[in-house]
Parts: C-alpha cells; sequence; structure tokens
C-alpha cells in the first residue's frame, strides 16, 4: 500500500488545495472504499426490501447477507493475508509468473471453504430449502473470494479497479430490481449474489490480464510452515477482534430471532457500523503520511544494513525510523481523536438528521472512542509487518479479540448503555499490546535485521514472536 501513498502524497504536495482534496477522496477510496460502496448499497436494499417485501421477507434477505458477510471475511481472512504475502513475495522477487498460481490456488481455497461454511451454517441454523441454502452458500464463497482477490489489485496499482468493480455488481443489482418484474425473497437474494459475480469477475479480469502467465503452483512458492500459520492466523484474529462482540451481542439484549436460530441486534449493529466509519479519515491518513514516510525511512535502513556503511551511519537510520514512526503515530492519534471527539459531540443531530434510533447512540459513541485505538493497533502492526514479525501482529489481534470478548460479557448486564463497550475496551488492550511489542522490536531493530530476525541465523521458519 505505501506505493500507493507515494502516489497520493505526491498528489496532495504538488496540486495546492485541490490536490489535498483529491488526495484525501483518493485515500479514502483505497483505504476503505469497497467497505464504504457495500454500506451505502446496503442501506439503500434494506430501505427498499423492506417496501418491497413482507416483513419475513426482508427480515430474511437481510440476515443472510449479514452472516453471509460476516462468514465470508472470516473465511477470507487467513487464505486472503497468506496469498497477499506470497503475491508480493513473487513481486520483490520479480517473478510475475509465479503469481497466477498462487492467486488460483487462494481464489479456490477461499471460494471453497465459503462454500462449506455457508452450507453448514444455513442448513444446520436455518429452515431454508435446498435451493435458498445453495444461494446463500454461493453468497457466502464468491464474497469470500472477492476478499481474496480485491486486496491483490493494489499490487498492480488498480487502487480505482476495486470500487469501480463494486459499483458494476451493484448498479446490475440496482438495474434488475429497479425494472425487472416483482421479485420474492429467494429472487432478491439470487439478484444480489449474482451481483457478487459481477464484482468478481470484473476483479478476476483485471489480475488476468496482467498475469497472462500459465497458472502453476510450485513446491517453491510455498513458504514454511510456521510462517504461514502465523500470516493465515494473523489475518483470521484481526478480522475476529472487529467482530467478536457483534458475534456475542447478536444472543445479547435487544437481539432478536429472524431467521431460524440466526439472530441480529439491530440497535448495536447500526450503531457499532456508524462508529467504526469514523476511522476512515485515520485509514486515509495511515495510507498517505504515515506508512509512506516509514517505508521511506524504514528503506534507507535496510540500504545502509546491506551496504558499506559504518556503525554509526545504520544507528543514525534507526533514529530516524524510530522518529518518523513516533511522529507518524502522534499525528494519527490527534487527527483521529479529534474525529471521535465530534463524533461524541454530535452523536444526537446527526442520529436526528439520518433518522437512525436514538438507542444506537451509546454503540456509536463507544465504537468511535474505540476506532482511535484500532487505529493505533493497525499502525503497529503495519510496522511489525515490516518487521516480518507476524507472531506479534498475531499476538496482538488475538489480545485485541479477547479482550473485547471479555468486556462484552462483563457489560451484558448494562443492555443498551453497554453495547460498543466491547469492541473499545479490545481496541484499547489491543493498542496497548501491539504498540508495545512493535516498540520493543523498533528499539532492538538493528540487532533483529542482523540477528535476531536473519534467516541465515535462526532459519527459515524464522521466530514466533
Amino acid at each position: 500500500m505505501a506505493g500507493i501513498g507515494f502516489q497520493l502524497a505526491r498528489l496532495a504536495r504538488e496540486g495546492g488545495i485541490g490536490g489535498i482534496a483529491g488526495a484525501a477522496l483518493h485515500g479514502s477510496l483505497v483505504s476503505a472504499g469497497p467497505w464504504l460502496i457495500t454500506a451505502a448499497a446496503m442501506a439503500v436494499l434494506e430501505h427498499w426490501t423492506s417496501l418491497r417485501l413482507d416483513t419475513a421477507g426482508a427480515h430474511r434477505v437481510q440476515t443472510i447477507l449479514i452472516y453471509a458477510f460476516s462468514l465470508s471475511a472470516i473465511v477470507a481472512a487467513p487464505v486472503g493475508m497468506l496469498a497477499t504475502r506470497l503475491v508480493a513475495d513473487r513481486l520483490y522477487a520479480r517473478d510475475a509468473q509465479g503469481v497466477p498460481g498462487v492467486v488460483v490456488a487462494a481464489l479456490v481455497a477461499g471460494g471453497g471453504l465459503g462454500l462449506a461454511a455457508g452450507v453448514l451454517l444455513f442448513s444446520l441454523a436455518t429452515p431454508l430449502p435446498l435451493l435458498d441454502i445453495l444461494i446463500a452458500a454461493t453468497a457466502v464463497a464468491w464474497l469470500a473470494q472477492i476478499w481474496v482477490a480485491a486486496p491483490l489489485l493494489t499490487a498492480l496499482r488498480q487502487y480505482r479497479a476495486v470500487p469501480l468493480a463494486y459499483c458494476l455488481g451493484i448498479a446490475g443489482v440496482a438495474v434488475v430490481l429497479a425494472f425487472g418484474p416483482d421479485a420474492d425473497a429467494r429472487a432478491v437474494l439470487a439478484i444480489v449474489t449474482a451481483g457478487f459475480g459481477v464484482t468478481l469477475v470484473a476483479i478476476v479480469s483485471i489480475l488476468r490480464r496482467h498475469f497472462a502467465a500459465r497458472a502453476m503452483l510450485a513446491s517453491l512458492d510455498l513458504p514454511p510452515m510456521r510462517r504461514a500459520i502465523l500470516v493465515a492466523g494473523s489475518g483470521l484474529l484481526g478480522v475476529a477482534a472487529v467482530w467478536v462482540d457483534k458475534w456475542l451481542l447478536w444472543q445479547g439484549p435487544s437481539s432478536a430471532a429472524t431467521l431460524g436460530l440466526l439472530r441480529l441486534n439491530p440497535i448495536n449493529d447500526s450503531g457499532s457500523f456508524l462508529g467504526l466509519l469514523t476511522i476512515v479519515p485515520g485509514l486515509t491518513l495511515l495510507l498517505i503520511v504515515t506508512e509512506t514516510r516509514f517505508d521511506t525511512a524504514f528503506g534507507a535502513l535496510l540500504a545502509r544494513c546491506t551496504g558499506t556503511s559504518t556503525l554509526e551511519r545504520i544507528g543514525d537510520a534507526h533514529r530516524d525510523v524510530i522518529a518518523t514512526l513516533l511522529d507518524g503515530l502522534r499525528l494519527l492519534i490527534l487527527a483521529q481523536a479529534l474525529v471521535a471527539a465530534l463524533a461524541w459531540v454530535l452523536a444526537v443531530p446527526l442520529f436526528e438528521a439520518i433518522g437512525a434510533d436514538l438507542r444506537a447512540i451509546f454503540a456509536f459513541r463507544h465504537s468511535a472512542v474505540g476506532s482511535v485505538f484500532h487505529l493505533i493497533a493497525i499502525a503497529a502492526t503495519v510496522a511489525l509487518a515490516y518487521y516480518d514479525l507476524f507472531g506479534r501482529i498475531l499476538l496482538t489481534w488475538a489480545v485485541f479479540a479477547l479482550a473485547a470478548a471479555i468486556a462484552t460479557l462483563v457489560q451484558w448486564p448494562l443492555g443498551l448503555a453497554g453495547f460498543g463497550w466491547g469492541y473499545m475496551i479490545g481496541a484499547m488492550v489491543g493498542a496497548t499490546a501491539g504498540v508495545a511489542l512493535a516498540a520493543d522490536a523498533t528499539v532492538n531493530l538493528v540487532y533483529l535485521l542482523f540477528v535476531g530476525n536473519n534467516p541465515a541465523v535462526v532459519g527459515e521458519q524464522g521466530r514466533i514472536l
């Protein structure tokens, strides 16, 4: 992502006020564009189904899609993280011939796991007929493949292609629903699932055009088992950290059974989702400023470590890395804290303006505060990824997820007033752990580069922590 950040930073520097605005807009699209587009589309679809379908049908569509998004994210996270790492390694080694094999294997794995998980969930937990189960499971599979394939386009600097692919699929669904014949819940779900397929085909077509070699996955492409587990596990726990409090509260206060054994908590879900949206400005700043500066400083240190520099010059570059990391973290905290403060103060007029349920304000405010610490945790894991310390990334998200789950259960008796607390406390604990782990690694970075995480010393498996 730093390559995109460099382009946007140049746009901001050279384009004046318009350049800054353009860089911010492009940064938002790159860092959270698919998320924002999907959120808007889901909100419109929810409103449309409430008007065109009966209550049971609208709840069926909404429940299946929410569970499909959640399940596909969990299924795709480890596969997508590992695939992204393998593709990055191939591109760094200037071996584009090896990319298609990795992409195809990742798509097959993500789609297969998504299909199996979808069939298992919807067949065991719902009274849906077989055809509906297959449609819902296909939605999970195609979403999982989208989550796997979409990040790979950033390696091609095709950062506009992903939002455009999402828009293409959404536009197709909108046209069919608007101008087609009246549809029942099954037909609506099938049309939306077809829209996922259109988006997936668009993304895969772009990848195929850029990587035209024959898809082959040689054994040499596979990383050592321990490293693969750490990379995949960090992706899995990173998603679980964000979702765990929502999963628990689907069984908690104000939740309701919406489809068989499947439940939702509309008050917490809506408030938490709006609160999570406040992290978008921070993600944009992380992309355009923080990571690009850190990438430059870390690259300079590596150049001196692999060249003929003296220990004194290596020490100067090391101190520059530390200073750059601290400056970037301070900037992120100040910017995101300001956004969270505005969200807290303006929550009531905002909810009144969009017609949201005022009872969701607790979840919104707590999630907005949690997003500050979530962003800190993300920044820490970015640094740890540069250091190739995925065990520490996994530990950061594991602590985040565990703390969020415990805090959610502790605040359970508070009802509405406790919504969002789990995510907020989990983010605080996760950020603390991430910063401590990243700080320790940064202080000892020269030792790690030469000895502590040098494959020639510790082996190809690398360190665990």
